[in-house]
């Protein structure tokens, strides 16, 4: 099942611990995976050194937990914007066609994706909350609301007409017109 990224969080809240929710989740799903594939997206300027990584992670539980905390650092010292990075990781050499990988980000947080097991996200949601992050930190891909296109203005009443319309991811949704 697909389970997409909870905006919510991940955008909305500034103080929101960002890097510790990518590096529990990664730590997370790398147990159902043997594969991976980064990639720098932003990094420093004159950068020198390899902007990507891949091959197959450790078989042993802590070395590959070992492995996956310096694959995030790796990512986060070397990106000049945190939400932009590539990371896959699956149970399948990467990059594979047409399909999303267990821990699939490709670019932007608002593209990241899960693809688990019911019982694997269960077993995640545990691991977030073990670290003190909320357990709807994502969602069933189903759940996203879309509605026409809000407003009334010229531009809204365009966008209407040709069909757009405005998501918001569960928790956005629910928390809609709070904010001050």
């Amino acid at each position: 099942m697909l389970y997409a990224a909870e905006l919510f969080y991940l955008q909305d809240q500034r103080d929101f611990p960002f890097q510790k929710a990518v590096l529990v989740t990664a730590r997370a799903v790398a147990q159902w995976c043997s594969h991976f594939q980064a990639r720098l997206i932003v990094p420093p300027e004159k950068y020198t050194v390899p902007t990507e990584k891949q091959g197959i992670l450790p078989t042993d539980t802590v070395e590959r937990e070992a492995f996956i905390t310096e694959l995030v650092q790796w990512i986060f010292a070397n990106s000049m914007v945190d939400e932009l990075f590539y990371l896959l990781l699956d149970d399948e050499p990467i990059p594979q066609v047409s399909k999303v990988a267990r821990f699939d980000h490709h670019d932007d947080t608002c593209c990241w994706f899960l693809n688990l097991t019911e019982s694997e996200f269960g077993s995640l949601q545990n691991a977030w909350q073990e670290n003190d992050l909320p357990i709807d930190l994502f969602y069933p891909e189903q759940k996203i609301v879309c509605v026409p296109y809000p407003g009334n203005g010229i531009k809204a009443t365009v966008l209407r007409l040709f069909g757009a319309k405005k998501c918001y991811t569960p928790m956005q949704w629910q928390t809609r017109g709070t904010k001050g």
